[in-house]
């Protein structure tokens, strides 16, 4: 079985997927080659027995259980169609899902967090990288950006004069964006005046450079959120992807369409930004206030 799941993730490499992607792949067939492995299963009855596993287990939310559905049906046709396995191994199953509502930091604690990232610490290097690491805080806070397409962001990406900024987020979709705040505008300007300082190897052309000039991994990016968070005290749960729904909420509470905050965060469909409608009672309390019916004057 492990030869089958390595072909399948050479194979899936090939397709340009994400290195996330890729290692969640990983992750949940190295967790089903295990559960195989311990309950002496072959390969046909082990996909119905972790299937139902999954549809049983309390140990994983409703969320995860999908991921991994996900991963085993497109291993399943992987092997069907390479007849290494009969097709009528798999039954159909839904895992229920249960509505999560995105999570959001308080405007104070947000707050806090910009008043950490903009201390200007003691040595040179540190400077260095306080300036770059305040430019990649300031495009997860004012754009809502997913840490994988900081990542995956170009110098050429980004025009100054115009504030253009060019994302490609899932799927490679592109959507054009602007930084409209000149405070934002100087943080990237100083950011690119000291970008050369990290030595970029082999003309990466890579926006953000790690120490070693080489482009930053999605779990760089992550760190540096993690750091400024535990330094300003908050939500310790919190990542990155909570200023992405911050984002989105505050755009919400402050009178944006629907429709715009769709364009901005990429999604590819509504359904996914309607939730946002949820988490923002500030919209909800305003409407109320303006439109409900009044029984006293």
């Amino acid at each position: 079985m492990q030869k089958f799941i390595e072909q399948f993730i050479q194979e899936k490499k090939l397709e340009n997927l994400s290195q996330l992607t890729i290692t969640s792949y990983q992750t949940d067939l190295r967790i089903f080659y295990n559960f195989c492995f311990q309950n002496n299963l072959d390969m046909s009855n082990g996909i119905n027995e972790y299937l139902k596993y999954l549809e049983e287990t309390p140990d994983y939310l409703s969320s995860t259980k999908s991921r991994k559905l996900v991963t085993l049906k497109l291993f399943h046709r992987y092997l069907v169609q390479n007849q290494f396995i009969d097709k009528n191994t798999i039954f159909p199953i839904k895992i229920r899902k249960e509505k999560r509502l995105p999570k959001t930091l308080p405007l104070k604690e947000l707050q806090k967090l910009v008043e950490v990232v903009e201390i200007i610490p003691d040595s040179p290097v540190k400077i260095r990288d306080q300036i770059r690491n305040c430019a990649i805080m300031t495009l997860l806070i004012s754009l809502g950006l997913r840490i994988c397409e900081i990542k995956n962001l170009n110098l050429q990406d980004y025009q100054p004069k115009e504030g253009r900024i060019t994302i490609f987020g899932k799927n490679k979709k592109e959507r054009i964006l602007f930084i409209t705040n000149s405070q934002d505008k100087l943080i990237l300007k100083n950011y690119l005046k000291t970008r050369e300082q990290y030595k970029p190897q082999n003309k990466e052309d890579a926006f953000f450079l790690n120490k070693y000039g080489k482009r930053f991994s999605i779990y760089g990016i992550e760190n540096i959120y993690f750091k400024y968070r535990d330094i300003a005290n908050i939500a310790k749960n919190s990542t990155p992807h909570h200023l992405r729904h911050t984002f989105a909420t505050e755009l919400l509470n402050n009178g944006a369409s629907i429709r715009d905050i769709q364009e901005l965060l990429g999604h590819s469909s509504i359904t996914t930004t309607e939730i946002y409608v949820e988490v923002s009672s500030k919209r909800k309390r305003r409407v109320l206030s303006k439109f409900g019916i009044q029984k006293h004057k």
